[in-house]
């Protein structure tokens, strides 16, 4: 790996696949109005590999269709929620305070067509995982200050079972999903936006919210929804 390296980059767009980013550490990097892209590949060839990174900040930065593998996040601040737009996760590892994060599905502004392909290619590749070696978050050791990550199998989520639950779609049958507090809806109403058939829905340690959002996933848990 290469010498660590600090920076401040701004404006920067790195648009199109065929690209890898690789073998580098960053520390203390800023990135401030840069977009790392690729609309039109659902073979996922804009890469982001063997990449350590500490206490990260950006804003108002735009990540989408990228596929990163072999990564560590070592603190990482954010202006405003970010969105990981239909990106994909092996051996990714996200530790210390985490600013406002969001794994979502492919971009909406997709053709229906291309949109199906991002989608079928991600299940496909979660698929061809080895939960033992191939798993795709470590979040245990994250401090989140907002997470949403339905659009990654929670299978394939390392957590904290404390705040963090691995939620399961073939236990909803019988759940009054509108009885329920909530937080506990919205986190079973992302099944409706996933094509996985478990997730994980975190209560965030840094966020105000976080002793209501906990009880209500400890509810989904008395339930047997939640583990």
């Amino acid at each position: 790996m290469k010498p660590p390296l600090a920076c401040v980059v701004r404006g920067r767009k790195l648009v199109g696949s065929g690209r890898e980013l690789a073998d580098v550490e960053l520390v203390g990097c800023e990135f401030n109005g840069c977009t790392l892209a690729q609309f039109g590949d659902p073979g996922f060839g804009l890469v982001v590999r063997d990449v350590v990174a500490e206490k990260l900040s950006a804003k108002r930065c735009v990540v989408d269709g990228v596929r990163f593998e072999d990564v560590r996040v070592d603190g990482l601040a954010l202006s405003s929620l970010t969105h990981l737009t239909g990106c994909l996760f092996r051996r990714v590892t996200l530790r210390g305070r985490i600013g406002p994060l969001m794994a979502t599905s492919p971009n909406f502004g997709l053709s229906e067509d291309v949109r199906a392909a991002f989608v079928a290619a991600a299940e496909q590749y979660y698929a061809e995982a080895d939960p033992a070696t191939d798993w795709a978050l470590d979040i245990t050791e994250a401090e989140f200050s907002e997470a949403d990550l339905y659009y990654v199998p929670g299978h394939l989520v390392r957590r904290d079972p404390e705040t963090q639950f691995l939620l399961h779609r073939d236990r909803l049958a019988g759940v009054d999903v509108k009885g329920l507090p909530l937080f506990g809806q919205i986190a079973l109403e992302r099944f409706d936006e996933s094509p996985f058939d478990s997730i994980v829905a975190v209560a965030p340690r840094r966020s105000a919210n976080f002793a209501e959002r906990l009880e209500a996933y400890e509810t989904l848990r008395s339930l047997g929804v939640a583990e």
